[in-house]
């Protein structure tokens, strides 16, 4: 479908949108903890002020939206980031604003937009892509290669391409990867000790899986004290289970927006070997898991094994009072994630010099040592190869191995579901992984249903 606006067609995106948004998203919520970000930086000021800079006398101001979706102060991280870059960029002048989770700012830039006053540069899901596109909001970023700063290193072909798989679309570039990561398996090294277990050996099956947390698992006075595993789906995020289905044999999409793959064997077989978790193996919490309060229960110790985000890991590291392993997410017939995050996009119909000044302030944030800056004090993985190259990078994994654990399973990634009408369809198969969850539906009924209301709202943009 082509990216013309129609106004009927924004008003029903709109509403898909708002309502996708109340409805709450799994990898949401304000950040908790306190680590703090470090210090000192690079600037580009050695390589002289950028057009947008002498442009005007005055600075040229941007309006920034961002959302937070793991655990960890990402906010106070975030506005610091920026106000170094405002200090060192004085023609520049960026306004952060917090959104909220990521449904929350989905909403709030389609709502900006159709007021007639988008921000100028935004952090959104790097699966928002196909949709963005589909409501005309965003422009590519490929004439602005050639307007590069030197100093700030920008290369196109150093990001890691699994990150490009959902940034890139019909041969041209569309966001620019920043807070990207990967699901990661989080366990009690020390738990697994106590188990009689090897804790630099964990499940690497979902066998296992259901095998280790059924040992560690612990129960007190007749009552579960602590776990053996804890998967989170909960709001409208479908995030965790698309690396299931793949690991089962089949994701839930393959990069052709107008597809979806729900009501497949592979699909339904990782659908009931959660259910399973619960229901006959005994070693997961029933109903839906929250995503915020299973991170919660892995640090007090609530949980021993944890799917979650590598964007989590440095809260995750601080919070904890027990020795925390990380590793691929076990595989079924295969091994197989998703990428996640976001990605940069910039707005489109905003004025030249903020397409510029945009395009400095991105240039700046992904450059190898703000990107490996961002990395360590967040937990998301590295976005390009140029930052962990880097002397602080180095460092770090050498400390803190963990942090390696996303970048080696990207051999294993795949592009984020990301169709057309992509909040209402993701709602659609949420609610269908949830009533199953929930006991009110079979998962062949469940998933069939959610493939044809799929189909029917896929057929439509097709056309």
């Amino acid at each position: 479908m082509p990216p013309i606006f129609r106004p009927r067609l924004f008003a029903l995106l709109l509403v898909a949108v708002l309502s996708f948004a109340a409805a709450g998203c799994g990898q949401g919520g304000r950040p908790t903890g306190d680590s703090a970000p470090t210090n000192a930086a690079p600037t580009s000021q050695s390589a002289g002020a950028p057009p947008a800079e002498t442009a005007s006398s005055r600075p040229v101001e941007l309006t920034f939206f961002y959302p937070v979706g793991v655990t960890g102060p990402l906010t106070e991280i975030m506005n610091g980031l920026v106000d170094e870059f405002n200090r060192t960029h004085p023609g520049i002048r960026v306004k952060p604003v917090f959104t909220g989770n990521y449904a929350d700012n989905t909403a709030k830039i389609v709502t900006a937009l159709k007021g007639g006053n988008p921000p100028d540069v935004v952090i959104s899901l790097s699966q928002d892509l196909a949709y963005l596109r589909e409501i005309d909001a965003i422009q590519p970023f490929d004439d602005l290669f050639a307007k590069t700063d030197p100093a700030l290193r920008f290369d196109p072909q150093d990001f890691f391409p699994a990150f490009m798989l959902n940034s890139q679309m019909e041969g041209k570039t569309w966001g620019i990867p920043f807070q990207r990561s990967t699901p990661v398996m989080y366990y009690n090294k020390t738990a697994l000790k106590e188990a009689g277990l090897d804790p630099e050996k964990p499940p690497e099956t979902w066998d296992e899986l259901v095998d280790a947390a059924k040992k560690t698992m612990r129960r007190e006075n007749g009552k579960v004290a602590r776990w053996g595993v804890e998967i989170p789906i909960s709001g409208v995020s479908t995030w965790l289970f698309e690396a299931l289905a793949l690991e089962a044999g089949q994701g839930l999409y393959d990069g052709d927006p107008t597809k979806v793959f729900v009501d497949t064997p592979a699909a339904k077989r990782a659908m009931q070997w959660l259910v399973d978790l619960s229901h006959r193996e005994g070693v997961m919490p029933e109903g839906v898991i929250d995503w915020s309060a299973a991170s919660t229960d892995f640090t007090a110790g609530k949980t021993v094994f944890l799917y979650h985000s590598t964007g989590s890991l440095s809260a995750i590291l601080k919070q904890a009072n027990f020795d925390v392993g990380v590793a691929f997410l076990p595989k079924d017939k295969q091994y197989g994630v998703p990428t996640g995050g976001g990605n940069f996009y910039i707005l489109k119909g905003i004025p030249e010099a903020h397409k510029e000044a945009a395009w400095t302030f991105v240039q700046w944030m992904v450059s190898p040592e703000i990107a490996a800056r961002w990395s360590i004090d967040t937990g998301y993985a590295p976005v390009r190869k140029a930052a962990t190259e880097t002397d602080r990078w180095k460092q770090y994994v050498a400390e803190r191995p963990q942090a390696e654990v996303a970048l080696r399973q990207l051999e294993y990634a795949h592009p984020e579901f990301a169709p057309y009408q992509r909040p209402q369809v993701q709602k659609i198969v949420a609610d269908a992984i949830q009533a199953v969850l929930t006991g009110a539906a079979t998962v062949d009924d469940a998933f069939a249903r959610a493939q044809q209301d799929a189909d029917r709202i896929l057929q439509k943009v097709a056309r």
